[in-house]
């Protein structure tokens, strides 16, 4: 019998590794970048000519590299980033594999000139061939040259997509990398112009500039926290700029951006209770936590990591956003409230509503009708008047819209966006009822305008969504249309639902049927139902859109005439919720301070 098994040339090996590690031009520029910025570069220079297939050249004034270095870097397993096993438990440094240059050197024609102590060297390798080596001329510093990628690998190569779209991955790539290191000065060059220019500066400045398109400068915050074994520096836009996607929300750890979904996760709800439902957030998450707490020795491309304790980590970061976000939202209110006290004091005729009303009030968690019966037995409503329907799904389209319409414009009409909350308790003086929809009350040295349903539904959604998950069997199961992605989706949650208090199973034909729903959502099968099969959303939103759509159905509509006590009740309950906006994200209340009224109307404060 013949053998089958046979050792692999070694030419034929090394391809097959550089397969693993350089797929595209941007990877020839990610592993280049790496090299740089290890070698404690604080400039760096980047070409990219014929959108990285025919040349992609990095330049850095880093350490560079002797003679006897130069000849060993592009062999296989080359670095000088580990020695020892037990170097893979403290690693700093974003390249330590050896792999880079010596994939580099298989699938390209290679070139690098480096200098170090007053010595320059060189090496050409094409294709896992020398072809020179020896002293040259160069500045301190190293500098790459990668030409002809895949050129003797056609089979690869015609994988390759157009110049212009390998051209806007290199530069995704070189912002990226430029992002982590904000300490650096980098140029871009394309097809020999310089296309960008980043000095050093605070990471904060380092976003704006690399992608100046997402926000004004006033529109970015940066916040710090400390956790066990490491910071966290997170710079975020302001809850009103946001996207359909989660582009614009980067993970970096130690300066290497990963993929890393929990953490991502974590961003976005963060953001939960001030962005509408299908927006998110701009973020740009950096970590540096302690080697010996994270592992990135897991994907031939560093792009996955293991950390130690992930959910702790998670929780803080969720912290720092939160913390920054409601904490902006006090600072820009305080100097309207400057004096007010002094004011109420010595107004005879104000009447403060700081006490705990007489009758406590029973709020309708499933309200299948709105009479004026169950209106009597708690909720919010006293008089009379005709309801309309509770705002559409459209309400967070619309609000988004006008968010992005107001930063178009550059205006500073960010805050008009931003209700700042209240203090727990505050005092404030009930003005009365406008045009059906709005309670208008007197908080310090502002008028504040209530959006009467908005206030109603993120009480509902609070108390639905903190409710215990109990079961209420339905008397008929309802049989669920779906189609093979919500089905696929459905599948994916049924653990997730029954802890929500949904229960599902599959009946004698092997359709899906709705059997249980939780008690609070008693009423509202149907539109449970319909939120089933779309299938839309992971299971987090999918909660979220679910409580929400069944506290918009429940609250107060327009037009929909309050008494006095029961309007006192809801503005209490409003002004001490913890975010000021519904769950959709449009904001509760419009606030307007004493001297903006005053300068309105031409008046002197």
């Amino acid at each position: 019998m013949a053998n089958r098994i046979q050792v692999l040339q070694e030419s034929v090996a090394r391809r097959i590794a550089a397969g693993e590690v350089i797929d595209r031009p941007l990877a020839v520029l990610r592993e280049l970048l790496d090299n740089a910025a290890d070698a404690l570069a604080s400039d760096i220079t980047v070409h990219i000519n014929g959108g990285g297939m025919k040349e992609i050249r990095v330049s850095d004034n880093g350490g560079g590299m002797s003679g006897e270095d130069i000849k060993l870097c592009w062999l296989p397993h080359a670095t000088s980033k580990i020695a020892a096993l037990d170097d893979l438990e403290k690693i700093t440094t974003l390249g330590f594999r050896g792999e880079a240059l010596s994939s580099l050197a298989a699938c390209t024609r290679l070139e690098i000139v480096s200098a170090a102590g007053g010595m320059a060297h060189k090496l050409v390798v094409h294709g896992g061939k020398v072809i020179e080596q020896g002293p040259s001329t160069g500045s301190p510093g190293t500098t790459v040259s990668v030409r002809d990628i895949f050129f003797n690998m056609p089979a690869r190569r015609q994988f390759l997509k157009s110049t212009q779209t390998e051209s806007s991955l290199c530069q995704r790539i070189f912002f990226e990398k430029a992002a982590a290191h904000p300490g650096i000065n980098f140029r871009l060059f394309l097809d020999g112009r310089l296309k960008t220019f980043l000095s050093a500066g605070t990471s904060l400045e380092r976003v704006n500039a690399c992608w100046p398109r997402l926000a004004s400068r006033s529109g970015w915050w940066e916040s710090e926290g400390q956790f066990a074994g490491g910071t966290v520096r997170v710079v975020h836009a302001r809850p009103e700029i946001s996207r359909r996607d989660r582009k614009y929300i980067h993970i970096y750890v130690n300066r290497r951006r990963i993929e890393e979904f929990s953490l991502l996760q974590g961003v976005c709800h963060a953001y939960d209770a001030w962005m509408p439902g299908g927006a998110f957030p701009h973020a740009f998450v950096f970590i540096e936590i302690d080697p010996k707490l994270v592992d990135f020795n897991i994907h031939p491309a560093k792009k996955e990591a293991r950390f130690r304790d992930l959910p702790a980590l998670r929780h803080r970061l969720i912290e720092i956003i939160r913390e920054r976000i409601s904490g902006e939202s006090y600072r820009r209110r305080a100097p309207a409230s400057k004096g007010a006290d002094a004011r109420l004091a010595n107004n005879n005729e104000t009447e403060l509503f700081n006490e705990a009303p007489k009758k406590p009030v029973r709020y309708p968690l499933s309200v299948s009708t709105h009479s004026s019966a169950a209106y009597r037995q708690g909720s919010y409503s006293g008089g009379a008047g005709s309801a309309q329907a509770a705002p559409s799904r459209n309400e967070a389209a619309a609000f988004a819209q006008a968010a992005r319409e107001l930063r178009e414009a550059g205006g500073e009409g960010h805050r008009r966006f931003s209700p700042a909350p209240l203090e727990k308790g505050h005092d404030f003086r009930y003005l009365g009822q406008a045009m059906g929809v709005f309670l208008l009350a007197e908080v310090d040295n502002s008028l504040f305008i209530v959006d009467q349903h908005a206030a109603h539904e993120r009480i509902l959604f609070d108390r639905l969504r903190g409710a215990e998950p109990v079961s209420e069997p339905l008397l008929l199961p309802r049989p669920l249309n779906l189609d093979s992605a919500a089905l696929m989706r459905l599948e994916l949650r049924v653990d997730r639902l029954e802890k929500m208090g949904i229960k599902l199973a599959c009946n004698e034909e092997g359709c899906w049927e709705l059997r249980a729903i939780p008690f609070s959502a008693k009423g509202y099968e149907g539109e449970l139902a319909d939120i089933l099969e779309s299938g839309s959303g992971d299971p987090e939103t999918f909660e979220k859109e679910l409580w929400a759509n069944l506290a918009c159905k429940a609250a107060v509509k327009d037009n929909t005439a309050l008494d006095k006590d029961a309007a006192v009740h809801l503005l209490r309950d409003a002004f001490n919720l913890e975010s000021p906006r519904c769950p959709h994200g449009r904001p509760i209340w419009f606030e307007i301070s004493r001297a903006e009224l005053f300068e309105l109307l031409g008046r002197e404060v």
